[in-house]
């Protein structure tokens, strides 16, 4: 049996219509009706689950668990790697003596294709291509150093609000954006496309091989928030002003209400440009007739924060709703649980897990995540969720979130059902509940 694993890489979950068709989750704007029917079919097809956490964030500590089936977090001492600019915990390369999912499947006849626009990945002695017979960079993405050169003068004040203050460090993305993509010439350059008709082609070069394995790597809707204008006018169709695509800068209330609509509308529309490649690469399996003996698998990392906290970004004392909810599908070849809708926790190693089990591909060494698929229809998976991003440990429960701070030595509670947006701490008026969810994090950082 063959298998694609998808990942979109900061999708919030309630920008998917099959998961909130009532619109996104905004304190402080109009709702969006994010328009996603690439996602909504896979949710036709497959299975849904509303409550899978990547138990290591951000981007790269997330990738070595999905790429390995092995736990990330608890963190654990590793030194710095020359050429990576982040240095959060788990940001490191794939250990030599970790074996990835693309090893295991090559040694037992698998043929194995790697296509990536996340550009972190790429970074010297990172080792994600690693066991793939066929890899492909596709380059450009944020802060990825892929061009140089002067931008056109005035050309960067497209992009910003006037009067922003350019200094070097608050524009450095951005400037290296730009200048990634000066020379774009028309839809089929946005990075969203190159990869998704990359992964397209390599499917249809690959299709006849006996079994294979592709994973797809997509940035977006990463920010900066950049699309096609036909999907920027789904969401935003009157707007006159500069294309704000790059909401870190700002802080919420420097930006107006207009302004905060435009970013939003602008990550809307990535989240329907990502969605339409989806469903070319979907058209494409059928096309090919391998929609009958191909496990799909798709998930994002994390989501992002759209003004909520009082800014844009995904910094880890962020954790909740919109930074940890994130679209997860396993659609399997021969419509089992088509349709369902699960709501247990989860892990990306479970996905690895029960990914390997539907493909009866042999288990694989040092996978520490568990086969979810019989426990889909009674939704008897886990009962919580423990991960790490950053200084912030967060165990997930029923509606309760409980969050440490390593760095401040503090602890706080909250109820979603009640509060979505974190604004009351209820660790005094649940002490219990409190105490219960400490200790299951206890259980797995150790005391």
């Amino acid at each position: 049996m063959n298998a694609i694993w998808i990942t979109v890489d900061s999708f919030r979950q309630d920008h998917i219509h099959c998961y909130r068709p009532e619109g996104t989750r905004d304190p402080s704007g109009e709702s969006i009706n994010v328009q996603t029917p690439n996602m909504d079919r896979l949710a036709r097809e497959g299975v849904k689950f509303t409550r899978m956490r990547a138990e290591a964030l951000p981007t790269v500590p997330c990738r070595r668990g999905s790429f390995t089936g092995r736990r990330v977090f608890p963190f654990v001492e590793e030194a710095p790697m020359k050429g990576m600019y982040i240095t959060l915990p788990g940001w490191r390369p794939i250990p030599q003596d970790d074996v990835t999912i693309a090893e295991h499947l090559s040694e037992r006849g698998y043929t194995c294709g790697l296509v990536a626009d996340v550009y972190h990945l790429m970074k010297p002695s990172q080792n994600f291509h690693r066991g793939y017979q066929s890899f492909q960079w596709e380059r450009g993405q944020e802060y990825d150093m892929y061009q140089s050169g002067p931008l056109p003068e005035g050309y960067i004040e497209r992009f910003v609000k006037p009067g922003t203050e350019m200094t070097p460090g608050r524009m450095r993305v951005l400037t290296q954006y730009l200048q990634n993509q000066l020379h774009r010439e028309g839809d089929h350059d946005f990075q969203a496309a190159k990869t998704f008709r990359r992964a397209i082609e390599w499917l249809e070069r690959n299709h006849e091989q006996e079994n294979f394995y592709l994973t797809v790597e997509s940035f977006d809707p990463h920010e900066p928030f950049e699309a096609p204008q036909r999907f920027i006018d789904m969401y935003d169709p009157d707007w006159d002003g500069p294309e704000l695509i790059y909401g870190n800068i700002y802080q919420r209330s420097e930006l107006t209400d207009a302004e905060h609509h435009h970013v939003r509308a602008r990550y809307a529309a990535e989240c329907t440009m990502v969605d339409f490649w989806i469903g070319q690469l979907l058209n494409t399996l059928d096309r090919l007739g391998l929609a009958e003996n191909t496990v799909i698998v798709l998930m994002s990392d994390h989501g992002k924060i759209l003004g909520e906290h009082g800014h844009y970004g995904m910094p880890p004392q962020d954790t909740g709703l919109e930074l940890n909810a994130v679209p997860c599908f396993i659609r399997h070849p021969k419509g089992e649980h088509a349709g369902t809708t699960c709501d247990g926790w989860l892990y990306n190693t479970d996905l690895v897990a029960t990914m390997l089990s539907m493909m009866g591909a042999g288990e694989k060494e040092r996978v520490d995540g568990i086969d979810v698929w019989p426990g889909v229809d009674s939704g008897d998976l886990r009962d919580h969720a423990v991960g790490g991003h950053g200084q912030m440990v967060s165990c997930w429960r029923e509606d309760w979130l409980y969050l440490t701070n390593t760095e401040q030595n503090t602890t706080a509670l909250y109820n979603l059902a009640d509060d979505p947006y974190r604004q009351d701490d209820v660790a005094g008026k649940y002490a219990s509940v409190r105490d219960e969810m400490k200790g299951l994090v206890e259980a797995v950082v150790g005391e």
